[in-house]
């Protein structure tokens, strides 16, 4: 027999606020009948929680949707306002802080270069926080590696000098932690965001940095697997060169992630900009009118398609999404990855979309955190 749950009263009543808000929250102007059509709750259920949630104001009517059949509907937001929290980007060189809203967007308040040690980087990031009072007590960190199942401790992280089992909930006193790998954030911001990429059921989220990450989407929920790991895509052994820092040799993204690129750049001439995904933006657009830089990017396009075939060809998604710095990637570059991507697949996988994301490198982990404090937030109030 299967394990069946069962709710108190209670229980639902919360579940079916939580429905109601995230719906409003990722479909901002949606009407009483169109939140009781998506979610299937009977209208009155769906009126005397939007009336509640109004009367907390964590929701409010703007303007009306016009209709020829009957009374015109009232149109719902999120209260943007109704609570602020800290999120942070924890980059492999550069790390940015961010101020949180209840509607799931994000403001960029702070940046820092990413020190060597957990005890320098998070001595750093408490003093930056402690700047802004009344947050609510939650941050949420997304990080360049492995999270073990509590999501408050950095299990590894190899491009970070090897972090390993770092108890970062130690180093906050007021707050609530909890991490999340910044390619399954950069995920949950492309398909909750966009409705292009949210309607797929099966995606690859790859997200190109001084690494490469990968969040996995499997029949619309994110794929952690067994251990909480899953979506370590840059650690695909796929040559027999290129030392990496998890300890091997010939991982994927060891060949083909933005530093490398960026220090091949540089053995033989400078590139403008302070953090490393400046400079490799520097590289994208020198592309067309620098035979090295093209050269670079030629050899970076490559095996950039050799590891994505890789992934089609095992996990069959419907769309793969190239994010992060991967934005910046000159038109006729992208058009080749494309092409190629499909012309190198399994027969049965011609049909897969490839495309670019949709936030730049800069945005897209802040979204995600902070569409994630979002919700998590929600749970504690509603």
């Amino acid at each position: 027999m299967q394990n069946m749950e069962i709710y108190s009263l209670k229980q639902t009543r919360t579940i079916n606020k939580l429905r109601i808000l995230n719906t409003i929250r990722f479909e901002p102007g949606v009407t009483r009948n169109m939140i009781s059509e998506k979610t299937g709750l009977d209208p009155s259920t769906v009126t005397k929680l939007v009336n509640e949630m109004k009367r907390k104001k964590m929701i409010y009517e703007k303007g009306i949707l016009p209709s020829k059949l009957g009374r015109h509907s009232k149109r719902l937001y999120v209260n943007r306002e109704f609570s602020r929290a800290v999120v942070v980007d924890l980059g492999v060189t550069h790390s940015l802080v961010g101020l949180s809203f209840f509607d799931g967007s994000v403001e960029v308040i702070d940046e820092f270069d990413t020190p060597d040690t957990p005890e320098e980087c998070f001595k750093v990031l408490t003093e930056r926080i402690s700047r802004f009072p009344g947050v609510f007590p939650l941050i949420v960190i997304g990080v360049p590696g492995s999270v073990d199942k509590t999501h408050k401790k950095l299990a590894f992280a190899p491009n970070l000098n090897r972090w390993r089992d770092v108890d970062v909930e130690k180093y906050f006193k007021v707050f609530e932690v909890y991490l999340e790998n910044d390619a399954n954030l950069a995920a949950l911001a492309e398909t909750m965001k966009n409705k292009h990429f949210g309607d797929r059921k099966n995606i690859v989220y790859i997200l190109v940095r001084e690494g490469i990450g990968g969040g996995i989407i499997i029949e619309g929920r994110l794929y952690k697997g067994s251990f909480n790991a899953a979506g370590e895509i840059g650690h695909m052994k796929m040559y027999d060169r290129g030392p990496c820092f998890c300890g091997r040799v010939g991982c994927w993204e060891a060949n083909t992630s933005i530093s490398h690129c960026v220090h091949q750049y540089e053995k033989e001439k400078a590139l403008p900009g302070k953090t490393m995904y400046e400079k490799f933006e520097a590289l994208c657009s020198l592309y067309e009118r620098d035979d090295l830089a093209k050269k670079i990017l030629d050899e970076f396009t490559t095996i950039l398609i050799d590891g994505i075939v890789n992934l089609v060809n095992i996990l069959s998604p419907e769309i793969v999404i190239v994010g992060g710095e991967g934005v910046f990637l000159p038109e006729s570059v992208f058009e080749k990855i494309v092409s190629e991507t499909k012309r190198q697949v399994h027969p049965m996988d011609k049909e897969v979309s490839v495309e670019k994301g949709s936030f730049s490198n800069k945005e897209v982990v802040l979204v995600g955190t902070s569409i994630l404090s979002s919700m998590m937030i929600s749970e504690k109030l509603v």
